[in-house]
């Protein structure tokens, strides 16, 4: 598995909701913001994405993402 590879809904479906596929075609970030049930939908950022940041994340949540894993989602 390559660590710094980008995830999209495109190399990894299994790993976006169809919400979340929405918002990345959009050019917004998917990052879930919010505390709802299961089953309900998602609360996702939906700031303009930063362009080749894995999962369509904006600067911010990609910052975030990276402190603690690598591009492709796995821990560091």
């Amino acid at each position: 598995m390559n660590r710094n590879r980008i995830v999209t809904p495109y190399t990894d479906p299994d790993r976006f909701t169809t919400e979340e596929k929405a918002a990345f075609d959009a050019g917004n970030c998917c990052c879930d913001e919010g505390d709802s049930d299961w089953g309900q939908r998602d609360t996702m950022c939906r700031k303009p994405s930063k362009r080749g940041a894995s999962f369509g994340y904006c600067g911010d949540h990609e910052r975030a993402l990276l402190e603690n894993h690598w591009p492709g989602g796995s821990p560091r």
